[in-house]
């Protein structure tokens, strides 16, 4: 029982940010992303970015494999220098696999692009897991996308 209960929270905060991803692409399109992405959480992955929602999905290799999914909302997104702004807003992190785990995480990261259709990113993200037992742990990665 208390695994359906899990699940459905997680469900539930997919339906959350999807809704925010649908209204805020409605709203202040600066491109859709789609790239690819190394680092932790898994080690490597697909990296998809609505505007100021970026979206992963990393699988670990060995074992029994592993995948994490992570969703950010950019509340803030500056421009640092000529081509190069930095980002910071909340998102979540989800593992699915054996021990299922959920995270609530704050990114702040680097957005460089070099081209009008080139995007390389890298991010710190700051990770509270809340399932199974509470920990603190440091999310990071390095990607590049290309914008659509």
């Amino acid at each position: 029982m208390k695994i359906m209960k899990t699940i459905l929270t997680v469900w539930v905060i997919i339906g959350v940010i999807t809704t925010g991803v649908c209204a805020s692409a409605q709203n202040r399109d600066q491109g859709t992303g789609v790239g690819i992405q190394f680092g932790y959480p898994g080690n490597v992955g697909l990296s998809l970015r609505f505007d100021q929602i970026a979206l992963g999905a990393a699988w670990r290799l060995g074992d029994n494999g592993y995948l994490h999914l992570t969703a950010d909302y950019w509340l803030l997104k500056k421009k640092l220098v000529k081509n190069v702004d930095w980002y910071l807003g909340p998102g979540v992190n989800i593992g699915i696999g054996d021990p299922f785990i959920l995270g609530v995480r704050l990114p702040i990261g680097l957005q460089w692009m070099p081209a009008k259709q080139l995007e390389i990113f890298g991010e710190l993200a700051p990770c509270f897991y809340l399932l199974k037992e509470t920990k603190f742990d440091v999310n990071a990665a390095i990607g590049i996308r290309y914008i659509l």
